[in-house]
């Protein structure tokens, strides 16, 4: 916690997005949970998302995209910082394509702070931030001390001191600063600290303030002070901030408590996640067998009714196939038993005389008695036969 504290990006980054959160739909959270979320990234047992929405929502704004999600914000960010870092001549931290949850952390503050930028050079910035106005985009420290230590203040309840490392100069660049600070003595002005001094992450950061007590103390530390700096310092804690800061620490204290109970169902670990998703895709598994094995038991069943009606089908033709053949067998029999017992007509000469017309049935005879009565008829040789056997 001790070196995270000391990066001055992670305010930064906690400060851009309180500022910017109304205009680049960004979250709303503290300094402390911007740093619980990067150093339980990548846990197995973290069960915090901030950055990865975080993520997403600036990865939106940077590119114009709404499809970007937690589920392939890795993709866009790669090629979000292969063309920007091809832009700025930086180095690109994701040259070895490894994903954001497995980068050092040290990296992750980077890649955060970057995107910020990166925001900020989006095409729809102008429009979102016309109603800004430019004094509340700028931050200044709220002092320095007799150290030239900056004090610097961005939003919450923390303060943060940047102390600066003694750098051994020139001769001609001490006389020289020996000359500017004679003459501001002289003019009854406090010469300022170096300019390279006053440039935003260029000294070393810790945190003085995280409490209401530490607020109050740091203020006594300057109240009796001689140097001009420490009392102007102590006159912009004693008057801006001390009247305000048991509001901002109620305040903070009631929306930790909002958001533990808004996000509580989010906070179980991801081994219990894993195990709820387990069991949710066994029991899909499960009810996907059993509506499988179902459809195969009632493709079976069509199956065995389409067979037993094909065969019943089939003897019911079976079935008619040996009536007719009944049929016709009885009907030959019948007509072998009536005439066929003589013998003397074979059934051939039956079927060609059959053929004939049945008109003719004898011959016919012309003398006196058949002009008297009509024809005579004798009948033919097989038919007396027939008739002289009934």
């Amino acid at each position: 916690m001790d070196d995270i504290q000391s990066w001055w990006e992670v305010p930064s980054i906690a400060h851009f997005c309180s500022l910017f959160r109304a205009a680049f739909n960004l979250l709303d959270f503290d300094i402390e949970e911007l740093e619980e979320a990067l150093l339980t990234d990548g846990a197995e047992d973290s069960g915090s998302s901030l950055l990865q929405e975080l993520i997403v929502r600036l990865l939106c704004g940077c590119l114009g995209n709404n499809d970007i999600s937690t589920f392939n914000y890795q993709m866009f960010l790669r090629r979000l910082f292969r063309r920007k870092c091809q832009e700025y001549g930086r180095d690109n931290p994701f040259n070895t394509d490894i994903d954001f949850q497995f980068l050092p952390l040290r990296t992750k503050v980077q890649i955060l702070h970057a995107l910020c930028d990166f925001r900020l050079d989006a095409e729809d910035v102008q429009d979102l931030l016309k109603n800004l106005e430019s004094d509340s985009l700028r931050v200044e420290p709220l002092g320095h001390d007799e150290n030239h230590s900056a004090y610097w203040y961005f939003y919450g309840t923390r303060l943060y001191r940047e102390d600066y490392p003694k750098v051994k100069k020139k001769v001609k660049e001490k006389r020289h600063r020996g000359k500017e600070e004679k003459r501001h003595k002289k003019r009854g002005k406090t010469p300022p600290p170096d300019s390279e001094s006053d440039e935003k992450g260029a000294g070393i950061w810790q945190v003085v303030c995280f409490t209401e007590q530490d607020w109050d103390k740091i203020t006594d530390s300057f109240r009796d002070s001689t140097s001009k700096n420490e009392r102007a310092l102590f006159h912009t804690l004693a008057e801006d901030f001390l009247p305000e800061i048991p509001r901002l620490f109620a305040e903070k204290e009631r929306l930790q408590r909002k958001r533990m109970l808004e996000y509580q169902p989010r906070r179980q670990s991801s081994r219990l996640e894993k195990l709820k998703q387990q069991k949710e895709e066994e029991e899909k598994m499960l009810q996907r067998e059993e509506e499988e094995r179902l459809r195969q038991e009632r493709e079976k069943k069509e199956r065995l009714q389409q067979q037993e009606m094909l065969k019943e089908r089939e003897n019911r033709t079976l079935m008619v196939k040996e009536r007719v053949t009944r049929a016709l067998r009885c009907s030959l029999s019948c007509t072998n038993s009536e005439c066929g017992s003589t013998g003397s007509v074979p059934d051939s000469l039956i079927d060609n005389r059959s053929n004939r017309s049945s008109t003719f049935v004898g011959r016919q005879t012309n003398n006196s008695l058949s002009s008297a009565t009509g024809q005579i008829v004798i009948q033919g040789l097989r038919q007396k036969l027939c008739s002289s056997q009934v």
